[in-house]
């Protein structure tokens, strides 16, 4: 009777553990994102002055060079598109500082979530 009453109650688990793990994975698969190595064309800008207010070009440069130099994030304006630009999990700022308002190619794996775009592992072209 006990084995019996032990096989009903593990059955049940398993079948309810089935039935929550269905939304998790389908939660886990809304999460998936596409990533693809690609080269990207643009402009260096510091992310913080360009998302306030839109600081970029020569005018910038002084300005962008000290904030990347000192830690803020930096990115690349590719035409209307703008991308964190990362190097193999850290940041790139001592190598990007003095390319502020400069236009550069960078190839690295390239993900989007929710809106924010960014290349990853990214190498520096010649």
């Amino acid at each position: 009777m006990k084995s019996r009453l032990m096989f009903r109650t593990s059955l049940l688990a398993l079948a309810l553990g089935a039935g929550l793990a269905l939304p998790i994975l389908a939660v886990a698969a809304d999460e998936k994102v596409d990533a693809k190595i690609q080269k990207i064309t643009g402009e260096v800008v510091d992310l913080m002055c360009y998302l306030d207010h839109g600081a970029k070009g020569e005018k910038h440069k002084a300005c962008a060079t000290t904030c990347i130099k000192n830690g803020g994030p930096v990115g690349i304006l590719s035409g209307d598109k703008l991308y964190l630009i990362v190097g193999d999990h850290k940041p790139m700022n001592a190598e990007l500082a003095d390319k502020a308002a400069q236009t550069i190619t960078v190839t690295g794996k390239v993900v989007e979530r929710n809106g924010m775009k960014m290349i990853e592992n990214a190498l520096l072209e010649k």
